[in-house]
């Protein structure tokens, strides 16, 4: 491109040089020759009579009445006509050079006019020529954009994103992405997985609120806070930045970074969905995310309802008797069932894990306590009405939950969980399928947990008194057989 306005360059200037390079016009100078004539012979015709008054006129609007103030005929009186002849050649030379002036500049407005037609005319051929070369240079630039939004689909994770930064100038790449469509959609969070690319020292971000649309935020460097999203799913968001240099574009550089986004949120999509950590996260049997996850996950959200004023709740969930259950109809039966329950509570609660066994858990965030009741008591009955057909045969279960509010002043998550094993256990005590509320038994489990530690503590009593006794026996017997 840069060659192609060069070639346009060198137009331009040889057409200029030809124009002011070329030899006078011989048929221009006979013009004004022929048309000099032309005026002298009308001229003395009108002087044939005297001295015209018209001529007199037109001289003195040209050269002003004080330049013939000394040629006024009134003013020579008696003078002989030797003096009044050379008073009328003068007045006759002052005539022809008035009209040839007058002729002139006619002449001079025409060529002007003319010559004004022709630069325009000039102006726009260049600007045709720069604009198809433009065209052309804009459409190499689409040209190239796609080729690499392309090659960026097939190349490495860490390669991609460096050729991004590149073609965007951006000094920093903060990316922020959701683990799941619904969890903390509604508010726009994150949950705090979030990775950075840059250009220069890496520094920890700030967990901003997700970007509906796109917008600037200038302090010392531009950055842009895009919506990020794969085939109308709403994955997160990232922020990129760049120095903000004189001259800088921003509406060509959001446009660059629009062209981007949709390449950038497959790419990271691809990456998230093959990275192998995600397999540490996954329950092989139910397809639920695992306690790992659950104390990953959960340990972040607290950090985020600690600063809000919206209610937390975890739910605890046991599925009544399945011991006897597996150990009467077998391992495969009882696989079946925990993932046909799985299936259930994923579908009925915000977010579902399964902690273990045959227990699952909940989270209710940005619920009412009613409103998680009403929710697992829900989920409850769904169960309890639910026949799991398997090989032909129905079986039908219930299920035990224990509820808990995550408490600001709590040290950790595994306090509220705690909280809510508790409150399952009770529930088991009061006779299964059922659902209890922490807050609600919690003195009595006080006063159980009390009586237990009562009863551990003679149960070791009695314990290290048997052991005393296993002792003595020993040695006595030792004694009797040396005796013997």
């Amino acid at each position: 491109m840069q060659q192609a306005r060069a070639i346009v360059q060198e137009i331009v200037q040889e057409i200029e040089q030809r124009v002011f390079d070329q030899p006078p016009d011989e048929t221009l100078h006979k013009l004004f020759a022929d048309k000099k004539r032309e005026i002298q012979d009308r001229i003395a015709l009108d002087f044939s009579r005297g001295i015209p008054h018209a001529r007199v006129a037109r001289i003195r609007e040209l050269l002003g009445s004080e330049c013939l103030e000394y040629l006024d005929q009134s003013g020579f009186g008696p003078f002989a006509r030797k003096g009044r002849d050379r008073i009328e050649r003068i007045y006759r030379h002052l005539a022809c050079v008035a009209e040839m002036y007058r002729y002139y500049e006619a002449e001079a407005a025409h060529f002007a006019h003319r010559n004004g037609c022709l630069e325009k005319i000039k102006t726009e051929l260049i600007e045709a020529q720069i604009s198809h070369v433009d065209e052309v240079e804009q459409l190499e630039k689409r040209l190239k954009t796609r080729e690499m939004l392309i090659r960026l689909v097939l190349e490495p994770f860490e390669q991609a994103l460096s050729e991004i930064m590149a073609f965007l100038q951006a000094t920093q790449l903060e990316v922020f992405l959701f683990d799941d469509d619904r969890f903390l959609a509604q508010e726009l969070k994150t949950d705090g997985h979030t990775f950075i690319y840059n250009t220069g020292e890496e520094s920890l971000p700030s967990l901003p609120e997700a970007v509906s649309e796109l917008r600037f935020d200038e302090v010392k460097e531009i950055s842009l806070n895009v919506p990020l999203s794969v085939e109308d799913r709403h994955i997160g968001h990232f922020r990129i930045t760049r120095q903000a240099a004189e001259g800088f574009d921003q509406e060509a550089w959001k446009t660059d970074v629009t062209i981007v986004t949709p390449v950038l949120g497959r790419i990271i999509e691809a990456y998230r969905n093959s990275h192998e950590t995600k397999k540490i996260y996954i329950d092989d049997l139910t397809q639920l995310y695992n306690k790992r996850k659950l104390n990953d996950q959960m340990g972040k959200l607290f950090k985020q309802f600690k600063r809000g004023d919206k209610q937390l709740f975890i739910v605890m969930m046991d599925i009544d008797r399945f011991k006897s259950l597996n150990d009467k109809y077998g391992h495969p039966v009882g696989d079946e069932i925990l993932r046909q329950t799985a299936a259930i509570i994923k579908a009925m609660v915000p977010y579902a894990y399964r902690y273990g066994g045959e227990e699952f858990a909940a989270i209710f965030y940005g619920y009412s306590l009613e409103e998680t009741v009403d929710a697992v008591e829900k989920l409850r009955i769904r169960i309890e009405q639910t026949p799991y057909s398997i090989s032909g045969q129905d079986f039908h279960i219930t299920m035990s939950a224990g509820i808990a509010e995550f408490e600001t002043h709590m040290n950790s998550v595994m306090d509220a969980i705690d909280h809510a094993d508790q409150a399952l256990y009770a529930s088991k005590q009061d006779g299964r399928n059922r659902t209890t509320y922490y807050a609600d038994v919690k003195d009595r489990l006080s006063e159980d947990a009390s009586r237990l530690r009562q009863e551990m503590l003679q149960l070791r009593d009695r314990l290290e008194q048997v052991h005393a006794e296993n002792k003595r026996l020993a040695e006595q017997l030792k004694k009797t057989k040396k005796s013997a």
